[in-house]
C-alpha cells in the first residue's frame, strides 16, 4: 500500500482552501489540515488533506447534502469500505456534519492511465498487457465479491499508475449487482462503455469485460475504440487484438465471460511478446572514472537524445551536488509535484538525499548520473547497464584501468564511452578488457541540443544497452581495438 506521508512532510504544499465552502477554520474534526483542490467530479470535490497528529496525507471527498448524487456518494463510501485490494484506495473514515459528508481515503500520488498514454502517445504492446493484467485482477476481485460489484465506468481517467501499480478510483457508477436494474441506464463513458448500456439491456461482468478490451486498445494505440474498431491481422498488436476482439463483441455472448479470463489470455500472450520494454524503467547508470570528466554533460546528452526521439528519459542526479540546482535554476525550468524539472526535452531530477524517496512518474529510461561517488562513499548503485565514462588523455589512462577494473565483475552490460580524446588516439586497455564494448564520443557543446555526430554514438550506446543493434556481433572485433578515431 502506498503512504506518503513521510516522503512529503519536507515537501512545502500551497495552500488553496474554498471561502466558497469553507466558512470555519480550515481543519475538519480536529485534524485534517485542508491543503489544496486535488480534483472535481460529478459527485463532489476532492482535497488534499494532512493529518496533523499521524503527519500523513488524506485525499477528503467532500459532498453537499443537499446535491442531487449525495445517494451514488453514499452508495461509493459503501463499496470503498467493504474493498480491501491493492488496486483499490484504502477508505480511513466516513465524517458528516450538518451540510457535508466527507470521505477520507488514501491519498495516491500518481498519473491517471489517461495522460500517461497522452504524453508518450502509447504503450508498448508488453507494457499494456501487463497494466492490462492488474486492471483485470482489480475488476474480477469485484465482480466475484460476496456481494458483487459491477463498476460500470472503466475508463483512462478513473485508473491511475502509481509506480508501476494501477489503482482504481471514483466509483461513481459502480453498482452490487444484484441492484443494477433498480437503478435505471448507466452510460458510463462513451468509447468505453458496452453497447447494452445504451440499449437498455440487462448488465453483467461482461460489461466490464468490455470496457477492459477498450482499454487494452487505447492504451497500445493512443486512442479511443472507434465505433467498429479496427483490427490488423499481422503486425505487433496480432496477439493482443485477438485479446481485443475477444472482450469487445458487441454481443455478450461472444465476449469473455469474466475479467479472470481475460487475465488468463493476456498471461497466455504476454509469454509470446516482443522483448519491448515493460512498466519497470530501464536505469542505465552513467559513471565516471575521475572528476571532471565530462560524466554530468553526457548523461544530460543522452538522456536529451532518447526524448527527442520518441523515448521519454528522465536524468537523475545520483550523489550530492550544485550542479543540477544550479542548472535548472538558470534554465528557469518548471518544477513538478513530484520534484521532477522539465525543460524542452529534458526532464530532470535533483539529488534529494537517501533518506526522501518521493515517487515521480513512469518514464521507460532512467540516467542516474553518479560522477565518481561510487568510487568513495557512496557504492554502485543497481542498474541495467553502466556506461563509464573514461578520458582520452594519456595522463587519464591509469585512473581509466582502475575505474574498469572496479566493474569488471558487475553482471551486467558494461560500455566503456571514451571523452576528450586527444589527436583521435584512444588508449589501449589490457587484454582481460576486449570483451568491454567501447565507442568515442565526439565533441558536442549543448547537451541540449541535437548533435548529429554526437547522436549517432548515442544511438549506439542505447542499441547495445538494450541488445537491439544487429551489427554489433559482426563489428566487435573492430570496436574492441580500436586505435584511430573512426570518421
Amino acid at each position: 500500500m502506498s503512504n506518503y506521508g513521510t516522503e512529503y512532510s519536507t515537501m512545502t504544499v500551497e495552500i488553496d482552501c474554498r471561502k466558497e465552502v469553507w466558512k470555519f477554520e480550515h481543519v475538519l474534526f480536529g485534524k485534517y489540515q485542508i491543503c489544496r483542490e486535488l480534483g472535481a467530479g460529478r459527485s463532489g470535490t476532492v482535497y488534499l488533506a494532512y493529518h496533523r497528529e499521524l503527519e500523513q496525507y488524506r485525499a477528503v471527498k467532500i459532498v453537499p447534502k443537499t446535491m442531487a448524487d449525495y445517494e451514488t456518494f453514499r452508495r461509493e463510501a459503501l463499496f470503498l469500505k467493504t474493498l480491501r485490494h491493492p488496486g483499490i484506495p484504502l477508505v480511513y473514515d466516513v465524517e458528516d456534519d450538518f451540510t457535508h459528508s466527507y470521505l477520507i481515503q488514501e491519498y495516491l500520488e500518481g498519473e491517471s492511465l489517461y495522460a500517461l498514454v497522452k504524453r508518450l502517445g502509447s504503450l508498448s504492446v508488453k507494457t499494456t498487457v501487463e497494466l492490462g493484467i492488474q486492471i483485470c485482477r482489480i475488476i474480477q476481485f469485484m465482480n466475484t465479491a460476496d456481494n458483487p460489484i459491477l463498476y460500470l465506468d472503466l475508463q483512462p481517467k478513473n485508473l491511475l499508475v502509481c509506480d508501476g501499480m494501477v489503482r482504481l478510483i471514483d466509483f461513481d457508477h459502480a453498482q452490487y449487482a444484484n441492484e443494477v436494474e433498480d437503478f435505471g441506464e448507466r452510460y458510463g463513458t462513451i468509447g468505453f462503455a458496452a453497447p447494452e448500456q445504451y440499449r437498455g439491456e440487462p448488465l453483467d461482468m461482461r460489461t466490464d469485460v468490455y470496457a477492459i478490451g477498450a482499454l487494452l486498445y487505447f492504451m497500445c494505440r493512443g486512442k479511443p475504440p472507434e465505433r467498429e474498431p479496427e483490427f490488423g491481422e499481422s503486425g505487433k498488436w496480432r496477439k493482443l487484438d485477438r485479446v481485443i476482439m475477444g472482450c469487445m463483441a458487441q454481443n455478450k455472448e461472444d465476449r469473455y465471460r469474466n475479467a479472470d479470463e481475460v487475465t488468463q489470455a493476456l498471461s497466455e500472450c504476454s509469454e509470446e511478446l516482443s522483448k519491448e520494454h515493460a512498466i519497470k524503467s530501464l536505469n542505465i547508470i552513467v559513471a565516471g572514472a575521475k572528476a571532471g570528466i565530462g560524466t554530468t554533460h553526457i548523461a544530460l546528452g543522452f538522456s536529451n537524445f532518447l526524448t527527442r526521439n520518441g523515448c521519454p528519459t528522465l536524468y537523475q542526479e545520483g550523489y550530492d551536488t550544485e550542479t543540477v540546482r544550479n542548472l535548472v535554476r538558470n534554465l528557469n525550468a518548471k518544477q513538478d509535484n513530484s520534484g521532477v524539472y522539465h525543460k524542452g526535452c529534458l526532464h530532470i531530477r535533483p539529488y534529494y538525499g537517501s533518506s526522501m524517496k518521493v515517487p515521480y512518474r513512469f518514464f521507460p529510461v532512467i540516467t542516474k548520473d553518479i560522477g565518481v561517488s561510487w568510487q568513495v562513499e557512496c557504492g554502485l548503485p543497481e542498474g541495467d547497464a553502466y556506461v563509464l565514462v573514461c578520458g582520452g588523455k594519456w595522463w587519464e589512462t591509469d585512473a581509466a584501468l582502475r575505474a574498469v577494473r572496479k566493474l569488471k565483475n558487475v553482471q551486467k552490460p558494461v560500455i566503456l564511452l571514451w571523452n576528450h580524446i586527444s589527436g583521435g588516439v584512444v588508449p589501449k586497455l589490457p587484454e582481460e578488457f576486449h570483451d568491454l564494448p567501447c565507442l568515442i564520443l565526439p565533441f558536442f557543446v549543448n547537451p541540449l541540443k541535437a548533435d548529429r555526430r554526437a547522436d549517432i554514438c548515442f544511438r549506439e550506446l542505447y542499441e547495445i544497452v538494450t541488445g537491439e543493434s544487429e551489427q554489433w556481433n559482426g563489428r566487435k572485433k573492430r570496436r574492441r581495438f580500436w586505435k584511430k578515431k573512426p570518421d
